[in-house]
């Protein structure tokens, strides 16, 4: 059972030590690498590589058409009745459109 300090004969004066206030000193500096005049002319920035001449554009996403949302619900549907999580995956991907079915052409125009 805890009690007062002075029951339990540990009632000495606490006493907390003073820290002192830290003096601040300027901070050291660093050796540094030799940058003067000796180090010789600096060299000219390297130029960019001049960008291709065509213009590249890809297609517009596909919209999702609603027999292939019909399809991605019996899929989901089936995997659903049948336990299987790969089915009902397949099918939320055939419904949303991401699943990398259909073309993806990439256009050059060049001017």
């Amino acid at each position: 059972m805890a009690g007062t300090r002075s029951s339990t004969g540990n009632s000495k004066p606490r006493i907390f030590p003073t820290v002192s206030e830290p003096t601040t000193t300027a901070p050291k500096k660093r050796a540094t690498a030799n940058t003067g005049a000796k180090r010789g002319p600096k060299k000219a920035p390297a130029t960019k590589a001049a960008k291709p001449v065509g213009v590249t554009k890809k297609a517009p996403a596909k919209k999702t058409s609603v027999a292939a949302k019909a399809k991605g619900v019996v899929k989901k549907v089936e995997g659903a009745v049948t336990g299987n999580p790969e089915k009902k995956a397949a099918g939320t991907k055939k419904i949303r459109g991401t699943d990398g079915k259909g073309t993806k052409k990439v256009t050059t125009v060049k001017k």
